[in-house]
């Protein structure tokens, strides 16, 4: 019956994603990467909830509508986002491009995001121990054992805005986007960093393409729908390739007698996922036996706080987080659970979404159709830190958003109050 429930519940969630995309596709893409979010919890709290022995927890689950839950956050997130996009485009974002001696630079200067951070990260690779070669070294210690740690915090761990800026650069230079692309994913996979920057990156990269071709979105998407679908099979077989030896040398869920690496497979897919949710969804929704911190400050390391809260080798794991920056997935949104009530666990969760997630994402969307390239990779950078903030439960990465629209604030402000003058 648990089954039937989720499933049900699920093609739900199929449904209202198949009229959201028909509505506003545009809308749909740019919030991509949360979209995934969503398909990759729901399936996992599906499977969780038939209960599983959850390695990470120690303990065995069982079905608590942890599925249902969370299908109706994701429904209740993007129906606020989109009611936030109606109000936001009833307006015009002013925007503004870099012109030296009367020229438009943009393009120089975005190329110049691209090719100065992937020297000094290959610098720095060529430099360091590789996961790829040294099996000490894993790329949640890659940074640590670094030559130069501080690109990491320059430009973060996979330097998700230099796909978004090979993106800007594609329509007038084609095979040098492609070719800083592959070396971007080259990169990438000599630091440890497979499955994530490879969906992620290829989603930044075809995010300005889709706004920049809007208007010819149809005929675009028919031309590149074979190679698309050809490039995803071929990176596809060998993700599967590389994690299929890997789990078959390393073994990774013998402690829990999952030897066979496709097993292994399936349950790093399924059985990760979505445990923090279920955890918070049986520990403070449904039982409501654990008290509340009613601390918002929790939010700004949510995940080593659901770590604590779960972990079955606490120490180790929060260790680890600390050294490394290892992390379980998702916190958010079981972190407000922690925090608060359901009732004001909603009212916060819809300030934060509203102020953040909706305003970062039509802000970008504004810069990129502006053709403001160069404030347009600051802007995705920032929404790519939001995104990670609400999948992750990291709210410290939004003083950035905070500074960076209280200073674009003051630039329209006092753009405004010059041309009242000059009128």
């Amino acid at each position: 019956m648990g089954l039937f429930i989720n499933l049900l519940f699920a093609f739900l969630f199929v449904f209202f994603t198949y009229y959201y995309v028909k509505k506003s596709f545009l809308l749909s893409f740019l919030y991509g990467l949360v979209f995934f979010q969503a398909f990759s919890v729901i399936p996992s709290l599906i499977y969780i909830e038939q209960g599983i022995f959850i390695n990470e927890q120690g303990r065995f689950s069982f079905f608590t509508g942890a599925t249902i839950v969370c299908v109706l956050y994701f429904i209740f997130t993007f129906s606020i986002i989109a009611m936030a996009f109606k109000t936001l485009n009833k307006t015009r974002l002013p925007v503004f491009q870099f012109n030296y001696k009367g020229k438009n630079v943009e393009l120089l200067i975005v190329m110049a995001m691209i090719i100065v951070p992937l020297i000094l990260l290959l610098i720095n690779a060529v430099l360091s121990p590789l996961p790829i070669l040294d099996s000490s070294v894993t790329r949640f210690t890659y940074w640590s054992t670094s030559r130069f740690p501080f690109l990491n915090s320059l430009f973060g761990n996979t330097a998700m805005f230099v796909p978004f800026a090979i993106g800007l650069m594609f329509p007038k230079f084609k095979k040098f986007s492609v070719f800083m692309l592959f070396v971007f994913f080259g990169y990438n996979f000599m630091i440890g960093q497979k499955f994530s920057p490879i969906l992620q990156g290829s989603y930044s990269f075809l995010l300005p393409l889709v706004f920049y071709y809007r208007n010819n979105l149809k005929v675009y998407i028919k031309r590149a729908l074979v190679p698309l679908f050809i490039v995803v099979g071929v990176l596809t077989a060998i993700m599967y390739t590389i994690t299929y030896n890997k789990y078959e040398e390393t073994n990774p869920f013998a402690d829990i007698k999952i030897y066979n690496p496709n097993e292994a497979i399936v349950y790093r897919i399924f059985g990760l996922q979505g445990h923090l949710f279920w955890g918070a969804t049986e520990r403070y929704l449904i039982g409501n036996e654990a008290p509340k911190s009613f601390n918002p400050a929790d939010l700004l390391y949510g995940m080593p706080i659901m770590m604590e809260e779960f972990a079955k080798n606490k120490k180790d794991v929060l260790a680890a987080n600390a050294e490394g920056g290892y992390n379980f997935t998702n916190a958010y949104p079981g972190i407000l659970f922690e925090i608060f009530p359901l009732s004001l666990s909603l009212v916060l969760h819809t300030f934060l979404v509203i102020i953040f997630l909706a305003l970062m994402g039509w802000v970008l969307k504004e810069l990129m159709v502006g053709h403001a390239y160069v404030l347009s990779i600051i802007a995705y950078q920032l929404f790519n830190w939001i995104i990670y903030a609400f999948v992750m439960g990291y709210f410290y990465k939004m003083y950035f958003a905070i500074f960076f629209m209280l200073l674009y604030g003051i630039y329209i402000y006092f753009r405004k109050k010059r041309n009242l003058i000059y009128e």
